[in-house]
């Protein structure tokens, strides 16, 4: 799907920022040129700036109303060396912005750029500037922070480049959009001997085998029906040589689920069927899964106050499924409804490639969604 929009001199501007940024990506909450950046764009617009998550910015513009309306942005990068050949390649080694966090802060900085220079808009605006998405979950503590209470936030929203979606195209739909997810890590301790005396030994690497088949037929067979449901193990390491029997086995994945009550369930049986093999093979089994981000789940009111908006877009299409990549912007939707929007790239690109890359054009896809949300009371 082409899109085509007249606003040249924005997507310039657009053009720039992406850019500027892409050259700097930083990692976790260290995003100190990274923020020296969108100050010295936002600086000295007509706002009010507050610091989260060490180096984050919120940018609130007083309209003169009672609520707020907020959006967010990500900005850190991933720890990947760049192979893209362009002309404004990083210039961090080992580090890239190969998530499209840096064509979400072009967006974000060019409709700060709008809201500054319009004054009939229906709700204050709050912008989040937000460190750490792919580390320590930067949401969570600017959600807990107060500031939704202290700027009377009643709706949030988010946007997200999509490689499998059409250039261009804005999806979304109403309520699970993204799952919870965690990382799995289980340790299998058995008793190593030489495998001609195979009898003596406890094989902690059959017990992972038949451990990791034993999960996956729990994980189909005892997940409700009309869930969606993942649970993957994809790394295992174990065993020293070719002759001895392993006496240690460590399995690395990942479990999602966009039901909470859910992947609490298939937590708990992850630990039931570990008793039940230490029971059996006389092993030992440690199960850690980690917190992970909340499910995305989109506000069902709220989208349906905008859908009849985005239906008058040419470039909008409602997203048929839910997406299995996690996000913590779901920790937003704690404090306030909630839209999170994906907009495609086309690109045969995935995310979190070491030569991502998208069609800059799209980015005032993002931006005119952006104004578009904005006006709607």
């Amino acid at each position: 799907m082409a899109v085509e929009f007249n606003d040249h001199d924005m997507l310039s501007t657009l053009i720039k920022h992406h850019r500027s940024l892409h050259k700097i990506p930083e990692i976790g909450d260290q995003l100190f040129e990274t923020r020296d950046y969108i100050m010295n764009v936002i600086g000295d617009m007509d706002c009010e700036f507050t610091t989260v998550v060490n180096t984050g910015i919120c940018a609130f513009f007083n309209k003169g109303k009672e609520f707020t309306a907020a959006y967010r942005s990500d900005m850190d990068g991933l720890t990947i060396p760049e192979t893209n050949t362009h002309r404004f390649v990083s210039k961090h080694p080992g580090k890239m912005h190969g998530c499209g966090h840096d064509g979400h802060m072009s967006m974000l900085l060019g409709f700060a750029e709008y809201v500054n220079n319009t004054e009939d808009l229906p709700y204050n605006i709050l912008l989040i500037f937000q460190p750490a998405e792919e580390t320590t979950g930067g949401a969570r503590p600017i959600a807990e922070s107060g500031i939704f209470e202290k700027y009377k936030v009643i709706r949030t929203f988010g946007l997200h480049l999509w490689p499998s979606i059409p250039k261009g195209q804005l999806s979304t739909k109403g309520g699970p959009l993204m799952p919870k997810s965690s990382e799995v890590s289980i340790e299998i301790k058995g008793k190593s001997t030489h495998a001609a005396t195979f009898q003596k030994g406890i094989d902690a690497l059959y017990i992972a085998a038949q451990y990791i088949l034993d999960i996956y037929k729990m994980q189909e067979t005892e997940s409700p029906v009309d869930e969606r449901t993942l649970l993957k193990i994809c790394k295992i390491n174990s065993g020293t040589a070719r002759n001895v029997i392993a006496g240690k086995a460590a399995l690395l994945g990942t479990m999602r689920a966009f039901n909470l009550e859910t992947f609490d369930l298939m937590e708990s049986r992850l630990n039931e069927i570990a008793r039940e093999y230490e029971n059996k093979y006389g092993c030992q089994i440690k199960v850690h899964c980690s917190d992970g981000y909340l499910p995305v789940i989109n506000n069902v009111e709220l989208y349906q106050t905008i859908k009849p908006h985005l239906q008058k877009l040419s470039y909008y299409e409602e997203l048929s499924e839910a997406v299995m990549i996690s996000e913590d912007f779901s920790y937003y939707g704690t404090k306030a409804p909630a839209v999170f929007t994906l907009l495609g790239t086309g690109a045969k690109v995935p995310l979190h490639s070491n030569n991502f890359n998208f069609d800059e054009d799209i980015l005032l896809a993002g931006y005119e969604y952006y104004k578009l949300l904005a006006h709607i009371n």
